[in-house]
């Protein structure tokens, strides 16, 4: 891979795409997946990429991005990177590192001016949104450019988000697609602050397969989600009985725990 790139970015810049494959997609869709709560919008891009076989064909370097080697599998990747599938007609773009604050216009405007050179017209933000413990009811939620208002709303799964304010890249990503040639908007659901949700992915994921019939299967993720809810459980209980259990002055171990 590095040699793909040798000669075409030097130096640091604010913002650049680099292309390393080329790739005829007629309008493809844009999913934009980034670091939220529950951690929903990665595991939904590992998702589709691992089952429908994804290839990189680009990443993004600024200097706004932190600088960390991800690895995947033992292999490094860069931190932010964009993969296509010419069958599906799709583009995701996935990343594990925060973008800088100062650096967001930079990043998200160069993403936007890529993907328009790729003839993209629909571009899909996923989004957690932060609850504490495990989310009561699980739905997604939408805010959307007005044109594409009306085909949302024929989804009973899915619920219009009033007001707000969607902050970080992926709300960089929204305010920039206004400013162009594409229809943007966002796919949100509730998901576990602290520790990664698989069940709020799940949800994006079905909502993802109703408007696009992307086909991908949610089956892992369900197994995972079990696992994960079973551990908060447990966790739960230990932390319940340690709230009704008195002190004990003197036992060993920590002196003092919170919970």
């Amino acid at each position: 891979m590095a040699s793909a790139c040798v000669g075409k970015v030097l130096g640091s810049p604010d913002a650049q795409i680099v292309q390393t494959k080329e790739v005829k997609l007629n309008q493809p869709l844009l999913l934009c997946c980034f670091p939220s709560a529950g951690v929903v919008g990665i595991i939904v891009a590992n998702t589709i990429i691992d089952q429908l076989g994804m290839e990189e064909i680009a990443h993004l370097r600024s200097k706004y991005i932190p600088s960390a080697a991800v690895f995947l599998d033992g292999r490094l990747r860069h931190p932010f990177r964009v993969y296509a599938h010419k069958t599906k007609n799709l583009l995701v773009v996935t990343t594990e590192l925060p973008v800088a604050e100062e650096g967001m216009y930079a990043v998200s405007s160069s993403l936007l001016d890529w993907a328009a050179t790729m003839g993209v017209k629909e571009t899909v933000v996923l989004d957690g949104i932060p609850v504490q413990g495990l989310p009561e009811e699980r739905k997604v939620l939408f805010v959307a450019e007005e044109e594409k208002i009306a085909d949302l709303e024929k989804y009973k799964e899915m619920e219009m988000l009033k007001k707000g304010i969607i902050t970080g890249i992926a709300g960089s990503v929204l305010a920039e697609t206004l400013c162009r040639s594409m229809v943007g908007f966002a796919l949100l659901t509730p998901a576990i602050a602290v520790v990664p949700d698989p069940d709020g992915a799940i949800q994006l994921i079905q909502a993802l397969n109703k408007l696009y019939r992307l086909g991908v299967d949610v089956k892992e993720l369900q197994e995972s989600a079990e696992e994960i809810r079973k551990h908060l459980e447990d966790v739960a209980h230990q932390v319940d009985g340690m709230r009704r259990s008195p002190p004990q002055i003197g036992a060993p171990g920590y002196e003092r725990m919170y919970a």
